[in-house]
């Protein structure tokens, strides 16, 4: 007789990776970022206009204006160059974009969202591309976890 063994194991969490390119400020035209860049933005309102707060929030009004895209499901894989790349491609094909920065005074993030299996390694973002980026000028923001990140236990 053998015996098989067999262990019950939770599958690993795949990696989740993406990036979100945010324009914001009094002056901004969102219709302009946007044929500028030349991508549908995932939200975006001028200062004073109304927009969606989600389905169970009432409508806002914007404080500011914002332009927002967010590169998930839209750039493939979880490599965070990539999506930062895709952003950076956008950009930079729109120099017309950096002159129009300067001119309204618009603050510009970009933000790097990472989720892995507890022992994952975090990626780095390549210093190449992070340059790049400061040079638009464009802020940098991680927002990196684990799984389990929460599951401390205090001394």
């Amino acid at each position: 007789m053998s015996a098989i063994s067999m262990t019950n194991s939770a599958p690993a969490e795949p990696i989740k990776a993406y990036a979100t390119l945010r324009v914001t400020g009094d002056r901004l035209d969102p219709e302009q970022v946007t044929r500028l860049l030349k991508i549908v933005p995932t939200l975006a309102y001028a200062k004073g206009e109304l927009y969606s707060g989600g389905s169970r929030s009432p409508d806002l009004i914007g404080r500011t204006g914002v332009w927002y895209f967010c590169t998930d499901g839209i750039v493939a894989g979880t490599r965070l160059a990539d999506h930062f790349a895709f952003l950076l491609r956008q950009v930079a094909a729109a120099p017309a974009f950096q002159q129009l920065l300067k001119r309204k005074a618009l603050d510009v993030v970009v933000t790097a969202f990472w989720h892995g299996p507890a022992k994952a390694k975090q990626p780095p973002i390549p210093r190449a591309l992070a340059d790049r980026l400061k040079r638009i000028p464009a802020r940098i923001e991680m927002d990196f976890d684990h799984d389990g990140a929460d599951d401390r236990h205090a001394a």
